[in-house]
């Protein structure tokens, strides 16, 4: 069957078109896959995995992605489409089979389909020592882009992700959904800096625009400019007086703060004390350089937020919200502000405000890693609902590829004895592995990759790298709560509470609440000792 006919609307699948009447009604290409897989399943529940693997079949993604698709879908039919999809509680959704007609065989000819143009803006090549700054102009071309409402533009976490990636251009444009690609090279020599850029069409690799700019490092701000006008302009479309203005907003005018910036936004992302302290300075930096750079106060939030909840910093949340706060004020349109702020909610135990702030981060990008890792680590304090709290973090680890905390995190939440369990324990012990041969000195990736090693039933490898961890880092209170989760898993109970009282004088509140819905910690549970270390202060 290659027509529809439902509440007023035709979907034509050979056009890939949905009108109601004669207007035409746009959907996104998740959105438009799913409603197709309903009419052609018409009169039957179908539950979230199918429709998920159906709509997703290569990619992680959480239920919130299938819910956002019917949002969309009930949105775009309007009122005409009203009981059309029915949600069926904790089963799936089901679509009435009364109110489609089917047709197949040749459609009226029509116009030709028109995409939304879409970009995804591959990470730069550079060299190793120059990527601080390659990435941190891909990424603000990315940003930019984005500020065009007749763009779709792929979040920097999955366009990123093909980084030294041996596939076709073809193959990544198919995978990211997009009509176009750019892609480009970096070079920083002394004051100058030499920058290439090409833009692609994705299906075919035809060349549209390219461009070699060979300038001073003074006009970087100018040759991202024109980097943006010339791609908006290759696309036939045009950027409006409020866009621009959205562009201006987000950077600074001042090169020594951007530079300061962008050294800090990498460093950053290691996320171990002894990266996140000197990028929370350089953000300061930037700061005091430009008092107006909303980025910047983005970014000081950001690494006060890693430093107090995984380091055990003496920070006060109150002055991480107002940090972020600031932020919002600069910049409302600032993802990560808005994460920040969720975060700090979080800390001073303002949860249904920490929730919204995240809400918010997600509607501006739904992409961010921030606000997508701090929801879920909300999330695995708040609810009891493990198997939403494991998608969360599926979707996190998605975003990320050098991110080793989430894959244990979702084998955490993951039900013993599953296959699914030991795959995500696999996926994490492996990014841990690379983890710890680039930062050696990082207890981090040894003490979360133990616990995925004692999910995967290894005990003297389990052991062997919880002990390296707690040589490094005698003092980290997440590596003493991480050696009680093996510990636990491994039966030894009297351990395990021996690491979580050395723990528990210097966490936070909201670790303790965490810690008592901690899976990796049902064998303790009911240990009056455990109950006493880990009560509400």
């Amino acid at each position: 069957m290659s027509l529809f006919s439902f509440a007023g609307h035709t979907l034509d699948l050979i056009q890939g078109r949905l009108r109601n009447g004669a207007e035409e009604v746009m959907l996104r290409p998740k959105s438009l896959a799913l409603l197709t897989y309903l009419l052609r399943n018409p009169g039957r529940v179908i539950g979230k995995e199918e429709l998920i693997l159906a709509v997703w079949p290569d990619v992680v993604v959480s239920d919130d992605s299938l819910s956002q698709c019917v949002k969309d879908i009930r949105i775009a039919l309007g009122p005409q489409g009203e009981g059309l999809i029915r949600t069926v509680p904790r089963r799936g959704f089901i679509l009435d089979e009364q109110r489609v007609e089917q047709a197949s065989g040749p459609t009226r000819v029509g116009p030709p389909e028109v995409r939304t143009p879409s970009v995804a803006v591959l990470a730069f090549d550079t060299t190793p020592d120059q990527e601080w700054f390659s990435d941190g102009i891909a990424e603000d071309i990315t940003t930019a882009l984005a500020k065009s409402r007749q763009l779709r533009i792929v979040s920097k976490n999955y366009s990123f992700s093909f980084r030294n990636s041996a596939r076709r251009g073809d193959e990544i444009a198919r995978e990211l959904e997009v009509t176009h690609l750019l892609e480009g090279s970096v070079r920083l020599a002394g004051d100058r800096t030499r920058v290439s850029i090409r833009l692609l069409v994705g299906a075919t690799g035809e060349l549209l625009w390219a461009e070699r700019f060979d300038r001073r490092v003074a006009d970087i701000f100018a040759i991202q400019d024109e980097i943006t006008d010339a791609v908006v302009g290759h696309l036939e479309l045009e950027l409006l007086p409020e866009e621009r203005r959205a562009i201006r907003q987000t950077r600074t005018n001042s090169l020594e703060a951007y530079n300061y910036e962008l050294r800090a936004r990498q460093l950053a992302l290691v996320l171990t004390k002894s990266y996140l302290v000197p990028a929370r300075r350089m953000y300061g930096k930037a700061a005091e350089l430009d008092p107006g750079y909303a980025r910047a106060y983005a970014g000081m939030a950001t690494c006060d937020c890693y430093l107090r909840d995984w380091h055990g910093e003496a920070i006060s949340a109150e002055a991480m919200l107002q940090t972020a706060e600031k932020a919002i004020e600069l910049d409302p349109g600032l993802a990560e502000a808005h994460a920040a702020r969720g975060f700090a909610l979080f800390c001073n135990e303002r949860h249904a405000e920490a929730a919204q702030a995240h809400q918010m981060a997600l509607s501006i990008d739904p992409h961010s890693y921030e606000a997508n890792y701090f929801y879920a680590m909300s999330m695995a304090r708040m609810s009891e609902d493990r198997e939403r709290t494991a998608e969360l973090f599926k979707l996190t680890s998605r975003l990320r590829s050098d991110d080793y905390a989430s894959p244990m995190m979702v084998s955490s939440f993951l039900p013993r004895g599953s296959a699914e369990k030991s795959e995500w324990a696999m996926l994490a012990v492996e990014r841990a592995t690379r983890a710890s041969e680039l930062h050696p000195e990082n207890a981090a990736p040894l003490h979360r990759g133990a616990v995925a090693l004692a999910h995967l039933g290894e005990t003297e490898k389990a052991y062997a790298w919880l002990g390296r961890a707690l040589v490094i880092d005698p003092d980290d209170f997440i590596g003493h709560i991480n050696a009680a989760c093996v510990y636990a898993l491994l039966g030894d109970p009297e351990r395990a509470m021996d690491h979580i009282e050395t723990a528990v004088r210097d966490v936070p509140q909201n670790t303790l609440d965490i810690m008592r819905n901690d899976p990796d910690f049902e064998a303790l549970r009911p240990l009056p000792r455990f109950q006493r270390l880990v009560r509400r202060r």
